[in-house]
């Protein structure tokens, strides 16, 4: 016996004997373990905010930048269409200046003419009343009558140079109002001008 128990206790003698753990190191590690997997999983979900954050921040952007992209096109369609309407007004504003020129050379042609009809037309009249004082006394009746004659032809010729005369000013007033039409038009080009 004292063999057997000798034997039995040989393999202990060798082997150290398990010692079980101690309770304190065994719960703190417990609890090492249950708060990081608490931090795991609290910076989980911190992630999934931040990551849900920036999800919808870029949904905003892509729509923001969406609508500045259709500003953009709309802004460059306007810019077109301003254009084309800035170089239809200069182009009308060099066919208002053609005629502007053809109506004033027109007028002052017509003017120079009317003058030198005016004055030949005095010039006319003044002898008339002459030539009528001097046969007067010299010539007969029937004369006299073809000096008449002369003199209706004479005054009707002094009514159509009067109303041509007042057809010159209404057109030079005429002129006058597109010259102003004309500053004005100029003024709002230089004014809203657009780089081309």
């Amino acid at each position: 016996m004292s063999l057997l128990l000798c034997l039995l206790m040989m393999p202990s003698l060798i082997l150290p004997m398990p010692t079980p753990p101690k309770p304190s190191q065994e719960l703190a590690l417990q609890d090492e373990v249950s708060i990081l997997l608490h931090g795991i999983l609290q910076f989980g979900q911190a992630l999934n905010h931040i990551y849900r954050a920036t999800e919808a921040q870029l949904d905003e952007a892509s729509r923001s930048l969406g609508l500045y992209e259709q500003t953009a096109v709309m802004l460059q369609q306007d810019l077109g269409s301003t254009r084309a309407r800035t170089q239809e007004l200069e182009r009308s504003l060099g066919e208002i200046q053609a005629e502007e020129k053809s109506l004033e050379l027109h007028a002052q042609g017509a003017g120079i003419a009317l003058n030198k009809v005016m004055k030949g037309h005095q010039a006319l009249q003044h002898r008339v009343e002459k030539l009528q004082g001097a046969l007067a006394a010299a010539v007969p009746s029937h004369t006299q009558k073809e000096l008449e004659d002369l003199k209706l032809y004479v005054d009707k010729q002094s009514q159509i140079i009067w109303s041509l005369m007042g057809h010159v000013q209404r057109q030079q007033r005429v002129l006058d109002q597109q010259r102003q039409q004309l500053s004005h038009i100029r003024e709002r080009l230089q004014a809203g001008a657009l780089p081309s």
